[in-house]
């Protein structure tokens, strides 16, 4: 059964109901802002490090740390958050985002404060805690959203993510103005990843917790209960024929046969 399936067939979910949620608003928002951070690098990495370090060609190496490692942190996060959710609940794929974009933010900083050797092997480790994120973001979505308006939720939490993300970057240029270029994408850029951060806490708290295991009876309790229940305890059976033992044979008594029911003979 698919999540969100039991609301099929029942009263029509109205779609802004299940948008104005305190846990959808957090998570929309807290998207957005890592989206931001995310375009903004992308926007302006060539640039900037042409800028700053016009004698070094780092077009291949940006090629391979963003397509390359950022690839293996999208498929190493949805594999985490999966381990987890059984044992946590959606809350926990929330947690990864949130300590993903944490131990991204520093070596974010680091990757346009470094000269390019450090600059390089800095955002490398950014970026693979940094894409994590996605899979795990809309993995979240669709386990808290109904079945009936989870598609509309997903083009419209699309909509709103690619708009505020794609479009604050344009504000890089009017700060860079007054705190200068490197401090203006170390702002939107590895400022943003911190913000995201706080954010998915935040949202970490309005998800649902593990669901509470029913107390059940283990197999081989109940598989014991139900023989003695029917009489079949082999405990209390004994064999018809008892033969005293050798040395009472020995003073002169006779083999005898007990004649006592046993305890199989009752049932």
């Amino acid at each position: 059964q698919s999540i969100g399936e039991d609301a099929t067939g029942k009263a029509k979910i109205s779609l802004w109901k299940v948008l104005l949620q305190p846990r959808v608003l957090l998570l929309v928002l807290a998207a957005s802002i890592r989206h931001c951070g995310g375009m903004t690098f992308a926007y302006n990495a060539d640039l900037y490090y042409n800028i700053y370090f016009p004698d070094v060609d780092l077009g291949w190496w940006l090629f391979a740390v963003t397509i390359g490692i950022g690839s293996i942190g999208v498929v190493v996060g949805g594999v985490v958050s999966d381990k987890f959710v059984a044992k946590m609940g959606i809350r926990s794929r929330v947690a990864c985002l949130a300590i993903s974009q944490l131990l991204a933010t520093p070596f974010a900083f680091g990757s346009v404060y470094f000269e390019p050797v450090w600059a390089m092997i800095t955002l490398g480790i950014s970026y693979f805690f940094a894409e994590m994120w996605f899979g795990i973001v809309f993995a979240v979505l669709v386990e808290i959203v109904p079945l009936q308006v989870r598609s509309t939720t997903i083009g419209v939490f699309l909509f709103v993510m690619n708009n505020i993300g794609g479009n604050l970057p344009i504000l890089v240029d009017p700060l860079a103005k007054a705190i200068g270029y490197r401090g203006s994408v170390m702002f939107f850029y590895a400022g943003f990843y911190g913000i995201s951060t706080v954010l998915f806490f935040i949202t970490m708290f309005f998800m649902d917790g593990p669901k509470p295991e029913a107390a059940t009876v283990s197999h081989d309790a109940t598989s014991h209960a139900n023989h003695v229940e029917m009489g079949h305890e082999n405990n209390t059976f004994q064999p018809d024929d008892y033969l005293p033992p050798p040395h009472m044979a020995a003073n002169g008594h006779r083999n005898i046969v007990s004649v006592r029911p046993s305890e199989s003979s009752r049932l």
